[in-house]
């Protein structure tokens, strides 16, 4: 990226256009969606879900629908930004979805203020960090999180010799893709299946993009800040003498400004009008008119107001008191009012909810802090935990409890559902959002809840997801459909929600199973043997056991090798798999001292699920 003499122009200050941060997210996206097939292949063993890129993309394509027909443009762009990354976060699928929108929502709480200096994106930048490490349950070196910090750490360095934010990202990346290719190195599965972390890659990718966009924010090697320093740099020389401004070093700036590549049409208007003023120009659409100095002045301060908007408290402060010692809000508004503006106070019972704009919010905290105790606040989280629960409007329950069910095929969901399941959530190939999820439990109107998924990627939509929810949700913390099959055959719902629970987390691994699929990629068995890419793999306690080209012969061997493990064995077929194509008859008379029984399961990542008992 060019830069501009920083004696003629500062480049300390980024800044964007509301009107144009939809456009450029969307050709982010696009950027990311044309990568996420690399990035999927990246997914390692014994897990092939082939679908981080997928999910990353899916969850920046829901916030764009959504803001598209919400989001108001009135906002400055800080705030619409702030904005976006929640809907991120409402949208996110995946782990790799809800690490990204977490990134992304610790950034933009920095960046609300609407100030793109290079100090506040790295507050930024460390902040989504934060929230992103400490928002994930057991974070890992090596993944996604890994690059994150680095980010954070190779920003800070730079960031001394550098003063535009936007170049300083730029000359992170080759940097990250170093510590990218280090990742082998720090997680074993991926280092067996020799590859480098997916939810790495796809972060690196989209800052690439960011990059790509960002970039074109540049004219002429003049950074879209420069351009608004010049313009407020007229603006003084205007009410001098025109002779000063056609004497100045931006004079020459001004005449050789490409216009077309601005996207904000009232800069264009005004540095238009600018060099039109300095070479004594009359416009045609201005009846021959000159252009009116004064005019010009005032279009330029609107302009520069409209940019760099004075902001009296720069930090949207939340947080949640318990206190005993504090009886009302009036009084608990006595106390804090002097910190800032737009003060909103929520109670419930002896817990206050609080938002206050405010230029100390660890002053702020540290003063509430001794009424009684901070259940959570904006910077450590913001999670929203207790939004539902401060919230004062009455819950309508119309049942006592409930189990609900998140499976990917529609044969399993119309199996858990004659097994006793209250609802079902199937999602099909792609991972239900954060979203689907919440709109999933609140529809039962359930004051408590048991729910189960099929995928441990979906874990930590889902977490987020009961987070929002008014009712009491507990979480089985499965990864597979024959789990939600067992936990339904070993639960009932005549007992309290407790012993329900833990019935349900003691039986969730009480079938014996395997699950067979295609690989991605070229791997080997757990004995060393060869798997070839698009040939069919055994899946048995999370090692891949047996590999064949034909899966008919695979599904053979594997009954064969873990017939042992029960003579009643159920076969569960996938997707890909078509229902008239069975194998029952053939399995019965191969092997005649087992009983078999066969069902569509219609699961997208297995081509089969075996079970034993």
């Amino acid at each position: 990226m060019n830069t501009t003499d920083t004696s003629l122009v500062e480049t300390t200050e980024v800044s964007f256009n509301v009107e144009a941060i939809n456009e450029i997210i969307e050709n982010i996206h696009h950027y990311l969606n044309k990568h996420k097939e690399y990035i999927n292949s990246l997914n390692v063993f014994p897990v092939p879900d082939g679908d981080t890129g997928l999910n990353m993309v899916l969850t920046i394509q829901g916030a764009i629908a959504h803001m598209k027909d919400n989001g108001k443009t009135e906002k400055n762009s800080g705030e619409y930004l702030k904005d976006f990354a929640e809907q991120m976060l409402l949208n996110s699928r995946g782990c790799s979805g809800v690490i990204l929108s977490l990134f992304a929502q610790g950034f933009t709480q920095i960046t609300a203020n609407n100030d793109f200096s290079k100090e506040n994106i790295y507050r930024a930048i460390e902040n989504g960090y934060r929230n992103a490490y400490e928002g994930t349950e057991n974070p890992r070196e090596g993944t996604m999180l890994t690059i994150m910090r680095a980010l954070k750490e190779k920003y800070a360095q730079l960031m001394e010799k550098e003063d535009n934010p936007l170049v300083i990202i730029q000359q992170t990346i080759p940097y990250l893709k170093e510590v990218l290719s280090q990742t082998p190195e720090m997680l074993p599965v991926l280092k067996k299946a020799g590859v480098v972390d997916s939810g790495g890659a796809g972060f690196i990718i989209l800052l690439e993009g960011i990059n790509k966009e960002l970039s074109q924010l540049v004219v002429n090697g003049i950074s879209l800040p420069s351009l608004l320093r010049i313009g407020r740099t007229t603006r003084k020389l205007l009410k001098k003498r025109l002779s000063e401004l056609r004497k100045s070093p931006f004079a020459p700036l001004i005449l050789n400004i490409d216009f077309s590549r601005i996207q904000n049409s009232r800069l264009v208007e005004a540095l238009q009008n600018a060099r039109n003023l300095l070479g004594n120009i009359h416009l045609n659409h201005n009846n021959g008119k000159t252009i009116n100095r004064e005019k010009l002045i005032d279009d330029l301060q609107e302009i520069d107001d409209s940019w760099n908007p004075e902001i009296k408290n720069k930090y949207c402060t939340e947080f949640v008191l318990e206190s005993d010692a504090i009886t009302s809000k009036d009084q608990l508004r006595e106390k804090i009012a002097h910190y800032g503006d737009s003060l909103i106070i929520i109670n419930s019972n002896n817990k206050y909810k609080v938002h206050i704009h405010t230029n100390k919010p660890n002053d702020l905290f540290d003063d509430v802090s001794k009424f009684g105790s901070l259940l959570f606040t904006k910077v450590d989280d913001m999670k929203k935990q207790h939004r539902n629960f401060l919230s004062e409007d009455v819950v309508e329950y119309e049942r006592d409890k409930s189990v609900f069910c998140i499976v990917s095929g529609k044969g399993f969901a119309e199996i858990l559902k004659n097994l006793g399941a209250d609802d079902i959530l199937c999602y099909g190939k792609n991972k239900p959002s954060v979203n689907q999820l919440v709109k999933g439990l609140n529809n039962l109107k359930a004051k408590n809840i048991i729910v189960a998924s099929d995928d441990s990627d979906i874990l930590m939509a889902l977490k987020y997801a009961v987070s929002l929810c008014k009712s009491n949700v507990f979480i089985v913390e499965s990864d597979n459909p024959i789990s939600l099959v067992s936990m339904l055959m070993n639960i009932s719902k005549d007992y309290d929600i407790n012993t329900i629970f833990d019935e349900a987390m003691n039986s969730i691994n009480n079938i014996p199973f395997c699950g067979i699929a295609r690989s991605t990629r070229n791997v080997t068995t757990e004995n060393g043997a060869p798997v070839n890419k698009n040939d069919y793999f055994t899946v048995y306690k999370k090692k891949i056991i047996l590999a064949n080209k034909n899966l008919q012969e695979l599904v053979f061997d594997t009954v064969q090798q873990l017939s042992a493990e029960g003579s009643l064995i159920t076969i569960y077929k996938g997707e890909d798999v078509k229902k008239e194509n069975s194998l029952i008859e053939q399995l019965r008379n191969k092997f005649s001292d087992r009983d078999f029984e066969e069902y569509y399961g219609g699961q997208y990542k297995y081509s089969y699920y075996i079970t034993f008992e």
